[in-house]
């Protein structure tokens, strides 16, 4: 008997190999972004939620395109610098200052770095 290939595949299927296409990828780190972003801005100052950034840093690593990593690492930091100043108060300005300049300083050192290893993956891909 021949096996026939199912043309219908479940909703469930057709979702997760959206999201695994690029456009797919650049939609979710997008929407994550901005979710991170809203709630950045409306959790007091102090509040770790800026570790939140990690997670469209880490998405963007799976991208084809090789500029994902610094565009996302550039808007994180737009977006850090942004949901300081929109924050209401919390901690103390100079403590939470300190906190996000420390987030800063790890979160570029951590891109730099995700974006060398994609960039060597990339190239041993095209040899």
């Amino acid at each position: 008997m021949q096996t026939t290939k199912r043309r219908n595949r479940s909703p469930l299927v057709r979702l997760l190999t959206s999201l695994a296409s690029d456009i797919g990828l650049a939609v979710t780190i997008t929407l994550v972004l901005l979710a991170v972003y809203l709630i950045d801005t409306v959790t007091p100052r102090g509040e770790p939620v800026w570790l939140l950034y990690f997670i469209p840093l880490v998405l963007s690593f799976w991208s084809e395109r090789y500029y994902a990593i610094p565009t996302v690492c550039i808007v994180t930091l737009l977006f850090l610098v942004g949901g300081f100043l929109v924050s209401p108060q919390g901690i103390a300005i100079p403590h939470a200052i300190l906190l996000r300049s420390a987030f800063f300083l790890v979160f570029i050192i951590i891109s730099i770095t995700l974006w060398a290893i994609r960039r060597r993956q990339l190239r041993e891909d095209r040899l």
